[in-house]
């Protein structure tokens, strides 16, 4: 089990340890009292009721194929909230592939985000035990979209797109033409998080577009496996699948277009999102993509995310898998013999609370079966992918965070602790290492052991996966180098600013209660802060509707091997700068 706050980190703060100060519960659960009440719903403890009919309700409805749905106006949009996109992943169908919805009759109730499907934190609101958790939030913006009228604007979408119609939408006021559909996975690391944490207002509003935000198992529930399992050690990637055909059939109803469809993540859901490129499963549900910090080649150096904590990949064989849920069986009193069925039924009656204690054991996801052939790194290496427009990128100073939780914990980096931490994370070749980041490039022991680390586990993989893209399809790259970005964790006083791993979330959505100080209390972004983030909201967006990023009215250049140029975000509005990809062969040798 990956030990305290680095078995979450890649959540971006769930389940980190709060620093010990007179407000360490605020620190940790970071309750925002100034957000609004549209913004992000909190946890739900249980789902709301399946069908009503509530007199006098005055929200949006929108007809699905599973049945109808009110939602709410929240100012500038509309939500239609804790949408079940499958049945609930219960009892006998606890590990198995996700199954439709069956259909309801009335107006089902929308208006509350479903739970975060089951995980366990040392921080109890960021906890969950509810296995029916198979649910999505859709944002629409309420005003017509302007570019439907201009006839500049035709032709504009992708050319693998198509028109699927424009559907009735809420109150017939949501609408306004066939908008890009944004499908988001969140980060997690495969063991953590919550979609609807995330409020995309600001892409559905200034990018005009239907953004969709989803659950799917994780951990032990996600990517366990056994021998004749169906689908076994995929079953998130799976789930994530289920959104988007659901996507693909409802789309129109919200005003969005079903034949634009964009998946994207960050971290864990960015490394999602590349295995969605090259999972067979995934073949034409989605039109483009993004993937932000986190590839298909990213995998956490030992001792990277905290101490102790081993080399952490997130693509195994499924012996291997096997092998874990063994020995899981075993943990929680299971037979673990030749029998799979018999240990699998034994499995299905244990209680959540005391599978969840097995997560650290189900951090990635199996290929060797039909959902994963091969590792994704390996598919992309083989050409074998998705022929779709990618945008790929990372944060500047991605291991900054980690650094900024080793501090918190404790364990800061120091010049006479970080020789050694570099020979735990980078073994033999640490005195490389060291020559080519020598100490005295950096103002601090903390960013000296920050910048190789960033390279080998974010900037490098990216580099090498968009190679490996560009040679099959368009892809762009960016880097995220605004320093002067809140840090998605607290720091401590002193600790050094800039662009850690999540620091651009801040920038595309509302996250609920990130970024925080130590005592627990909001940041919210600086003006210059938010012209940058409307910058990136157009890029985001524009590449979502047309396949290629554009900010301050100027197309992004491609990314080509041999020619690798990366857009440059700043804390300066409206930059056109450039970067090129790091050098990386002192990282490919083993």
């Amino acid at each position: 089990m990956i030990a305290g706050a680095a078995a979450l980190l890649l959540s971006q703060g769930c389940g980190t340890p709060a620093p010990s100060t007179s407000r360490s519960a605020g620190a940790s659960s970071g309750a925002s009292p100034t957000r609004s009440a549209g913004a992000s719903s909190g946890p739900s403890p249980t789902r709301s009721a399946p069908a009503t009919r509530g007199a006098g309700a005055a929200g949006p409805e929108v007809e699905l194929d599973s049945g109808r749905i009110r939602g709410v106006y929240d100012g500038d949009v509309a939500r239609y909230r804790g949408i079940p996109y499958a049945q609930p992943p219960t009892g006998d169908l606890r590990w198995r592939p996700p199954r439709p919805v069956a259909r309801w009759r009335g107006v089902r109730d929308a208006t509350t985000s479903g739970p975060a499907c089951p995980q366990a934190s040392e921080n109890p609101k960021e906890s969950s035990e509810e296995e029916d958790c198979l649910t999505l939030d859709v944002t629409v913006p309420r005003k017509a979209d302007p570019r439907k009228a201009d006839p500049r604007n035709a032709g504009s979408r992708n050319a693998g797109s198509r028109k699927t119609g424009g559907g009735k939408t809420g109150g017939g006021k949501t609408g306004g033409g066939s908008r890009p559909v944004m499908v988001w996975l969140h980060g997690g690391g495969f063991s953590a998080g919550r979609g609807a944490d995330y409020d995309p207002r600001r892409l559905a509003v200034q990018g005009s577009a239907v953004v969709v935000t989803v659950e799917f198992r994780i951990g032990v529930l996600g990517y366990l496996a056994l021998p004749g399992m169906s689908g076994g050690g995929t079953f998130g990637l799976q789930d994530q699948q289920a959104a988007l055909r659901w996507v693909r059939r409802n789309a129109a109803a919200f005003g969005g277009d079903a034949g634009n469809v964009t998946l994207f993540g960050e971290s864990g859901g960015g490394i999602a999102t590349c295995g969605q490129l090259t999972a067979p499963g995934s073949r034409g549900l989605f039109h483009k993509a993004i993937i932000q910090s986190g590839s298909c080649g990213t995998a956490l150096l030992p001792n990277a995310t905290g101490p102790g904590t081993p080399r952490y990949p997130f693509w195994r064989p499924l012996k291997e898998t096997y092998a874990a849920a063994r020995s899981a069986a075993r943990q929680v009193g299971c037979p673990a013999g030749d029998d799979a069925g018999q240990t699998l039924a034994c499995l299905r009656g244990r209680p959540v609370k005391d599978l969840l204690e097995l997560t650290g054991m189900f951090t990635a996801a199996s290929y060797g079966g039909p959902a994963l052939p091969v590792s994704p790194e390996r598919a992309l290496r083989e050409g074998d992918f998705a022929r779709v427009p990618v945008l790929t990128g990372h944060t500047g100073k991605e291991a900054l965070l980690f650094a900024g939780v080793l501090s918190l914990l404790g364990r800061p980096v120091t010049d006479e602790n970080l020789p050694d931490l570099l020979r735990q994370g980078f073994g033999r070749r640490a005195e490389e290492i060291a020559r080519r980041y020598p100490r005295d490039e950096y103002a601090t022991p903390m960013e000296a052991w920050a910048a190789p680390n960033t390279d080998a586990m974010f900037a490098c993989p990216h580099a090498r996966d968009g190679d490996a893209l560009a040679r099959g399809t368009k892809v762009f790259a960016y880097v995220f180098a605004d320093d002067t970005a809140p840090p998605f964790v607290p720091s401590l006083p002193g600790f050094p600013a800039g662009a850690g791993h999540a620091s651009e979330l801040a920038y595309l959505f509302d996250v609920r209660d990130k970024p925080i100080d130590l005592d627990g209390e909001p940041v919210p972004l600086t003006e210059t802060q938010l012209s940058v983030a409307r910058d990136m909201v157009a890029a985001w967006t524009s590449f979502a509707r047309t396949g290629t990023p554009s900010s301050s009215g100027r197309a992004w250049r491609r990314w080509r091997p041999g020619a690798r140029v990366a857009h440059l975000i700043t804390e300066q509005p409206g930059s056109t700068a450039t970067t090129p990809a790091p050098r990386c062969a002192h990282l490919d040798r083993p």
